[in-house]
C-alpha cells in the first residue's frame, strides 16, 4: 500500500471533518422549521464549525508526519473523529491533588 500525500491526507481527513460536521446538522432536520436554533445565523459558530474541520486534515498530516501509514478510509476515519476526541478530552477535568 502507498503512502497518502500530505495534501491527500489532508483532504480526506477534511472530508471527514465536514461529514461529523454535516451529520451534526442532519440531525436538526425534523425540528429545524419549528424550532430553528440561534447559533445557526451565528458567524463564530461557523467559525468554529470551519476550524473543527480543518483540525480534522490537520490531524491527518499529524499522523502522516509521525509516519503512521494511514490509508484512505482511516484518513476519512480520523477526520470525523478528530472533532469528537477534542470535544471529549475537553470535558474531562484531570484530578489534580
Amino acid at each position: 500500500m502507498e503512502q497518502l500525500a500530505l495534501f491527500d491526507g489532508f483532504m480526506l481527513g477534511v472530508a471527514g471533518g465536514a461529514i461529523s460536521e454535516f451529520y451534526a446538522l442532519y440531525n436538526l432536520r425534523h425540528s429545524f422549521h419549528e424550532s430553528k436554533p440561534g447559533y445557526i445565523k451565528s458567524w463564530f459558530y461557523w467559525v468554529v464549525t470551519l476550524c473543527m474541520i480543518l483540525l480534522g486534515g490537520a490531524a491527518v498530516v499529524l499522523y502522516l508526519k509521525m509516519g503512521v501509514n494511514v490509508n484512505r478510509l482511516m484518513a476519512i476515519h480520523l477526520g470525523m473523529a478528530t472533532p469528537l476526541m477534542i470535544a471529549t478530552a475537553l470535558k474531562e477535568k484531570p484530578k489534580v491533588d
